[in-house]
């Protein structure tokens, strides 16, 4: 298995499961093609893509079947992060750079450095992505590259989701990356599929890695080239049948290519998301590498649509010369686009009456607007049967949340009648004296200690209880309560 960490980290009071870094695991499933799926691999061009029609990507972004574009010739990293709706820029991470390939129909490229960009887009079933991407002549081995993803409740940031194999109807996710055969290879390596889906093999120790597709090829990655790259994940038809695909083509040529996928089991899971991403260290060797310290690790990234359909290498010059595309956005913002929208209100607590609809506290001066809030110990405040709402993409609970006190952490239970087991949302980053706002799509709830047994898609939420970690004379405020269906 290729090494992995914790992909991502979320900037939120709602805490992200993630899972710690360890060593490369050598096991029987290193190198695998699949129980479920079968691959072949060939290196001859298919037919001219979308980019065929519109000559040096000029007006691409303009073409329905287009999801995402952005050619990084127009401003500077603070409004290429903004379009893009997150990136990991600090610290000179990332930058836009006048190195271009000579064919290139712009100006500029986008350089990383151990940073990401990631954005959303409208879903869909099929998802095609071109970039060119070019590594540093005396690049090293990566950690990971660009990932294409489905998240049934996208957020703006990365998600944490390594180490661990995701349910059919919450994710699934693959990187066009590096496979260096644990350094066997010279970096960076050869082209390979990392992927992630409820079907996907453990490593030795029973641990969720990615599992590395790897297709036969004739040349290893070259370092200092650039490479127009494009892969496709097309998801499975129905929720039983496994005939999910996935592809990705070098210079326009398939090398990679991949079927029997069960992807997901619900059609209401699509993809819908890009981490252009360069994910690596410097405190360590990857892969063994004993002239680590040695390398240099930027990486380029130009040219990069998103659509539903084959896009292909760009092909020909703008009439005008030198272009200057206009930029995408992305979808997060849009509201229903890419997250269904809060329904209707079916529980409304703002304290502000005499007789609170929650347990285990009581009413006290101080609320978010200068109005009444419910303070409450460490035991908790609860509310049960007093709503009721059937679980669906768009049920979302909200609450404000105010320690008086130093808290370790704070935690959401709900128990579920059906699975006869209890929900566990952890809270972090709570600070003393302050108010957070507290949002959650009610399709993060899973059942179990771990948090990682059947969800309530479909299941009914009717209550609701908030405790927390802190001495015995510790409290906390609780406002602005909602559930919306």
């Amino acid at each position: 298995m290729k090494r992995e960490g914790v992909l991502g980290a979320a900037p939120t009071a709602l805490s992200q499961r993630v899972c710690r870094v360890i060593g490369p695991l050598l096991s029987a499933m290193g190198l695998i093609l699949l129980g479920t799926a079968t691959a072949r691999a060939q290196e001859t061009p298919i037919p001219n893509g979308l980019a065929a029609k519109y000559p040096g990507d000029e007006g691409i972004e303009r073409d329905p079947r287009v999801l995402f574009a952005d050619d990084f010739e127009t401003g500077d990293i603070k409004e290429i992060v903004a379009r893009w709706g997150n990136g990991r820029h600090e610290d000179g991470r990332m930058a836009p750079s006048d190195q271009v390939r000579d064919d290139s129909p712009g100006r500029r490229s986008l350089r990383i450095k151990f940073g990401h960009l990631y954005t959303h887009f409208k879903p869909s079933d099929q998802v095609f992505v071109r970039y060119y991407m070019r590594v540093h002549p005396e690049f090293g081995y990566p950690h990971h590259f660009p990932f294409l993803i489905a998240d049934r409740v996208p957020t703006p940031w990365p998600k944490g989701f390594a180490g661990k194999k995701p349910a059919g109807d919450m994710f699934f996710g693959t990187a066009l990356d590096a496979y260096s055969d644990w350094g066997k290879l010279p970096p960076p390596g050869k082209w390979m599929l990392y992927t992630y889906w409820q079907g996907m093999k453990p490593d030795g120790l029973g641990k969720y890695w990615g599992n590395n597709l790897v297709p036969p090829q004739k040349e290893l990655w070259e370092r200092g080239r650039w490479y127009c790259l494009e892969m496709m994940i097309k998801a499975n038809s129905r929720p039983d049948a496994a005939d999910g695909e996935q592809k990705f083509w070098v210079d326009g040529n398939l090398v990679g290519e991949f079927k029997g996928f069960r992807w997901r089991s619900t059609d209401q899971l699509k993809l819908n998301s890009f981490w252009l991403l360069h994910d690596g260290e410097t405190g360590s060797s990857i892969s063994n590498d004993k002239d680590h310290a040695k390398r240099q690790y930027d990486v380029w990234f130009d040219d990069l649509v998103i659509a539903t359909e084959y896009i292909g290498p760009v092909q020909g010059r703008p009439k005008a010369g030198k272009k200057i595309g206009v930029p995408s956005r992305s979808a997060l913002g849009t509201p229903g686009l890419v997250l269904a929208k809060p329904g209707k209100i079916v529980f409304k607590e703002d304290f502000d009456g005499e007789s609170p609809r929650f347990k285990g506290g009581r009413l006290t001066a101080g609320g978010v607007n200068g109005s009444k809030a419910f303070e409450f110990p460490r035991a908790g405040a609860d509310t049960f049967h007093l709503f009721s709402a059937t679980v669906q993409d768009s049920t979302t609970i909200r609450f404000q949340l105010k320690p008086l006190t130093d808290v370790t952490q704070a935690q959401v239970l709900v128990w579920s009648v059906e699975l006869k087991d209890n929900v566990r949302i952890p809270l972090t980053g709570l600070k003393k004296g302050q108010w957070s706002d507290v949002e959650i799509r009610a399709l993060d709830l899973r059942v179990g200690w771990d948090g990682e047994g059947e969800g309530l898609d479909g299941k009914l939420l009717d209550n609701l209880k908030i405790v927390f970690d802190g001495s015995p004379d510790a409290r906390m405020l609780l406002d602005d309560v909602e559930v919306r269906e």
